[in-house]
């Protein structure tokens, strides 16, 4: 999970175009110059199992975070990569895949017509991540879910049953709350470590309730068993091919939650905003991440995985 923020209009920087060929005549190491691959194996009807899934399904949900890119205190840089939602539809709708969308209250308040082109477009389930996406923590979680529920509920008419924090930030207590307020599922533990962020180490990979919740599901983000590095597209652009290879022999969980961001796919102004080392570790592998996105879906479809949505795992490991 990130920041960003965007201008009016914006279009590529530039030199945008140039770095990419720049980069396709001088990889360095690790770069993934990824060949084509077989076409990805549709799901059925869009993530609608022809039958129930249950607890011994492999089951893998495509989610995207939708926010600001890094926000930025400059409105030149708001959603910048908004401006590529075109593109992303027409790629989510190529594969054929299943979506779900946890998106921001303040984003859904300020772009609620991209969120329905997302919605109209390729069918996208839609659950609730943040109010304002504060990586800071310095805020109450109740009020902040609060504020985002009536962003949400104003914006679809309906109380949102899932719910994602802010770079994965979540404590016990936040399970408490989010059960008293009516959600079914969270998704916001990453069972890895990010230095400074979390340490979940320990945590379990497959769906679990936590102990201070008697009902709430938490539905953990994908992480590769034994090295628990998460199953991410920030993390597959980061580590190249060696890692989107592992994927194809790697021991995952029966539940795979792979999540992505705009940001992940496409370059605005607002990466080369980004200090370093940041910069380069989000401009890494950016001009092929799309083609990183098929190649990986593809993978796990071909070791068994059924694609669906966070509803979808939801009915499977919920109310048991």
């Amino acid at each position: 999970m990130s920041k960003d923020a965007q201008s009016g209009g914006h279009a590529h920087p530039p030199n945008a175009r140039a770095e990419a060929e720049s980069a396709s005549r001088s990889p360095t190491i690790g770069d993934d110059a990824f060949a084509p691959e077989p076409q990805l194996e549709p799901p059925t009807a869009r993530g609608e199992p022809d039958r129930p899934f249950g607890p011994d399904d492999r089951l893998a949900c495509l989610t995207i975070d939708l926010e600001d890119d890094w926000y930025f205190d400059d409105p030149r840089y708001d959603h910048l990569t908004l401006e590529y939602l075109d593109d992303f539809v027409e790629l989510i709708d190529g594969l054929g895949v299943p979506l779900t969308a946890f998106v921001v209250g303040k984003t859904l308040e300020a772009y609620p017509e991209k969120v329905e082109q997302l919605r109209s477009a390729l069918g996208t389930e839609f659950h609730l991540h943040t109010y304002q996406h504060d990586v800071s923590n310095e805020f109450d979680f109740e009020e902040e879910v609060r504020r985002g529920m009536r962003a949400y509920r104003n914006h679809f008419g309906t109380d949102p049953v899932g719910y994602r924090a802010q770079q994965g930030n979540i404590d016990p207590d936040g399970f408490r709350v989010l059960e008293r307020l009516g959600f079914k599922f969270d998704s916001s533990v990453f069972p890895s470590y990010r230095p400074g962020v979390y340490n979940n180490l320990t945590a379990p990979t497959e769906p679990y309730t936590p102990s201070t919740a008697s009902s709430l599901l938490e539905i953990p983000l994908g992480v590769h068993r034994g090295i628990r590095i998460p199953v991410s597209q920030s993390y597959f652009k980061l580590f190249g091919r060696p890692l989107s290879s592992y994927l194809g022999v790697s021991p995952l969980p029966n539940v795979v939650v792979y999540n992505v961001h705009l940001q992940d796919l496409y370059r605005t102004a607002s990466h080369d905003k980004l200090a370093a080392p940041k910069r380069w570790i989000m401009k890494r592998n950016l001009e092929r991440s799309t083609a990183i996105l098929e190649r990986n879906l593809s993978t796990l479809v071909s070791r068994g995985y059924e694609l669906t949505t966070m509803n979808g795992i939801y009915d499977a490991y919920g109310d048991r």
